[in-house]
């Protein structure tokens, strides 16, 4: 089974031969340990992806904190400090400079919490990088070593603050001041993950290309009309947009395509000197298409295309692409005065379950991904949705819920409990304070900007959610509802937080009540409190 589909043809993973040492044990600095010259012999061997506790664990220096009382004997950096569980990791690899205008690129999937990044003797980041939920690149073509043997070092920093674990729900609620996950404070359902999941926790990879680097493509399906699940399928529409990025100080033009089923789709481009362009290619009418259907309602039918941006006959770049044709389509029932799902036109009945994470420690693969998934598919069941105080799922989360049918409503990174929804004599900070976590509100949405990007191709991603039992402050969620969401994606249904009225009227009162009271600019002119009428075009 091809767990790796959305891959470009000239990329590999950095997965193998990391070591690492912590910061107190080493005393160079990213300058020095970068250098070939510099001995790495006394540093053990760690996981990446992984944690600085999951290398701990390999290397028999902690107990399987999962085991009985053994989370107790690993020391908890609340009380070690911050530099006890900040380790550098480093590793060396073959790369050689590469020849007429080709570059090679650095990628991190996600670093917790902060890092700084060396090659070769020289830095590699000249801004600060930071926050659990951001992809970055850095072209390190003019970095590499001419004889093509490298020495990569990352320095990676904890969350700051870590928070206190003190039995509270995410301990004293300081650990969702980051733009991280929350869990890793401690819960009901968990102890506290002792070094916040501190580490180079998901891919790391090079790729390489021409002059112009091909990103982000994006591909929105509309299927208009009612569809059945068999038998022969009026049109779709398809529609394939990507961010084309110049490298060279010179204009370049050349030829953006794919090809489906048959049908050649192109656009020729001029992409301006040292700049990026988003291009959308024509809209491609497919005949008879596969239609995707959530699990029990059909086949869960699969297409994949290879974008292509060409210089004459010379492919600059390309990425592989793997989606669904389907259309998700929400409408207010004022019977049940809730929201009901429709995709390709027929109603859904939910039956779904919750899920916070895969691994505690982040140990994910593709195969337990496809195993899991499979599990809840198997108990006839056809949503997950996932919770705000864990993580905007990987994409290998996301290829399994392609394959399986299983629609998938995604919460951005908020909790009732850290996030202020109640008084909590556990928390350090008042709820009011609380309520305008995280402290970095601009991290926040460049983050959640970046994980829309990440997952919006995937036809079982079926609705996001601001927060888990709160919304977002008014600064994140107007930005996020009314400008990320529809540029970005456009096609999905957005909820202010899990149990908004949006999605079930609580017309009984109690616990589950409207916030809105609490930002009443958020929903001025709606015509009921939470109402948000989803946008079905790009």
């Amino acid at each position: 089974m091809n767990y790796n589909i959305a891959i470009s043809q000239s990329r590999y993973e950095l997965n193998e031969q990391w070591k690492f040492a912590p910061i107190k044990a080493v005393g160079k600095d990213g300058f020095s340990i970068s250098n070939k010259s510099y001995s790495l012999s006394s540093w053990k061997p760690a996981v990446v992806p992984g944690t600085v506790l999951t290398s701990m664990l390999q290397n028999k220096e902690v107990p399987d904190p999962f085991w009985g009382m053994n989370n107790e004997r690993i020391p908890d950096i609340y009380h070690t400090g911050r530099d006890y569980y900040t380790y550098w990791f480093a590793r060396d690899f073959k790369e050689a400079v590469p020849a007429n205008g080709q570059q090679v690129w650095l990628t991190f999937r996600g670093i917790n919490y902060s890092c700084d990044i060396f090659l070769n003797g020289r830095k590699v980041n000249k801004d600060a990088y930071k926050g659990m939920f951001l992809r970055k690149s850095f072209n390190i073509t003019g970095l590499l070593s001419k004889d093509g043997d490298n020495r990569l070092a990352v320095i990676v920093y904890p969350p700051d603050p870590v928070g206190d674990p003190n039995g509270g729900q995410g301990g004293d609620g300081t650990i969702a001041r980051n733009v991280s996950h929350q869990y890793v404070a401690g819960w009901d359902w968990i102890r506290p993950i002792r070094d916040r999941n501190t580490g180079i926790w998901d891919k790391v990879y090079i790729e390489k290309t021409g002059t112009v680097n091909l990103r982000d493509p994006h591909v929105v399906t509309l299927v208009p009309g009612l569809r059945n699940t068999g038998g022969k399928q009026a049109d779709a529409i398809v529609k394939v947009a990507a961010t084309l990025q110049n490298t060279s100080a010179r204009p370049v033009t050349g030829t953006l395509r794919y090809e489906l089923s048959g049908n050649k789709v192109s656009k020729q481009v001029t992409v301006p000197a040292n700049s990026s362009v988003e291009v959308a290619l024509p809209h491609l009418s497919l005949k008879n298409p596969k239609l995707w259907w959530p699990a029990g309602y059909g086949k869960q039918d699969l297409y994949a295309i290879n974008l292509e941006f060409l210089q004459g006959s010379r492919i600059s770049d390309s990425e592989g692409v793997s989606f669904g044709v389907r259309q998700i389509q929400t409408e207010w029932n004022p019977t049940t005065r809730s929201r009901q799902i429709r995709v390709n036109g027929q109603k859904i009945f939910i039956k779904g379950g919750n899920w916070i994470i895969s691994d505690a420690m982040l140990r994910f693969s593709p195969q337990r991904y496809d195993a899991e998934i499979r599990y809840h598919r198997d108990m006839n069941l056809n949503l997950i949705r996932i919770w705000g105080g864990a993580l905007v799922e990987r994409p290998e989360f996301y290829e399994a819920c392609d394959r399986y049918g299983l629609l998938v409503l995604q919460d951005f990174w908020m909790s009732g409990d850290c996030n202020g929804r109640w008084v909590d004599p556990l928390k350090k900070e008042d709820q009011w304070t609380r309520r305008q976590y995280p402290d970095d509100h601009k991290l926040f949405l460049e983050s959640a900007a970046d994980m829309i990007r990440m997952v919006r191709n995937h036809p079982s991603l079926a609705m996001w959610c601001g927060g888990n039992e709160i919304m977002p402050p008014d600064d994140i969620l107007l930005p996020l509802r009314d400008t990320l969401l529809p540029k970005l994606d456009g096609t999905r249904w957005f909820i202010d937080y899990s149990n908004s009225d949006e999605m079930s009227y609580n017309f009984l009162g109690g616990t589950e009540t409207d916030l809105t009271r609490f930002s009443p600019s958020v929903h001025s002119g709606k015509s009921r409190p939470g109402r948000l009428t989803p946008k079905l075009d790009r």
